[in-house]
């Protein structure tokens, strides 16, 4: 998947999503496609964001690594990194992949100070609504199973759990490699959406 479309200004209204907090209402928010300057932020963010794993009881979630500059860069020179932008600031930001050929959600963090407030999901509703119009068949990912903000959050949006006997290779391998990375995949889960 290339570029994902140019600039959007997105209005975030607790219609997006009920998880967006009434008391805090984000003005307009520009979606974009990232940029090399961007990956200063993404990071920082990342880490931020993650640090919310933690207070839920998953360290490990939160042990201060994030995307790798190298890996950031290559995403973004093919299009496949999308930020949000509120008043000239980048706060969130999606990075789109694949596995076996399949559209592949890889991260999607927003700084915790614009946290439930509609970021997240302005970034993903983008995406999907991006990879929709370019004809993809579904979109996979792999997230916690027990954090409100995680898998009941994309059941929300229509994702829904692979069961293991559905699991292809390149979905154990993910699994595989996690699990020596020290994610516990008793409370993790594959998801994935139909697009058509």
């Amino acid at each position: 998947m290339g570029p994902l479309g140019g600039p959007t200004v997105v209005r975030v209204s607790r219609a997006m999503d009920r998880s967006v907090d009434r008391a805090a209402p984000l003005p307009s928010m520009m979606l974009r496609v990232a940029r090399e300057a961007d990956v200063e932020h993404l990071t920082r963010i990342e880490r931020d964001a993650d640090a919310r794993f933690a207070e839920a009881g998953h360290t490990e979630l939160a042990d201060g690594s994030g995307i790798p500059d190298e890996v950031a860069r290559g995403a973004i020179a093919q299009g496949r990194i999308t930020v949000a932008e509120v008043d000239g600031a980048v706060v969130g930001w999606v990075y789109l992949g694949r596995v076996d050929g399949e559209l592949c959600l890889g991260q999607i963090s927003v700084e915790p100070s614009h946290g439930r407030r509609g970021v997240g999901t302005a970034l993903l509703r983008h995406v999907i609504d991006e990879a929709r119009r370019r004809g993809e068949g579904s979109m996979v990912l792999n997230t916690q199973a027990d954090i409100p903000w995680n898998r009941p959050w994309y059941e929300r949006h229509g994702f829904v759990v692979v069961p293991p006997s559905a699991w292809s290779e390149a979905l154990r391998a993910i699994e595989r490699d996690q699990v020596e990375h020290g994610l516990d995949w008793s409370r993790r889960v594959h998801m994935r959406l139909t697009l058509r």
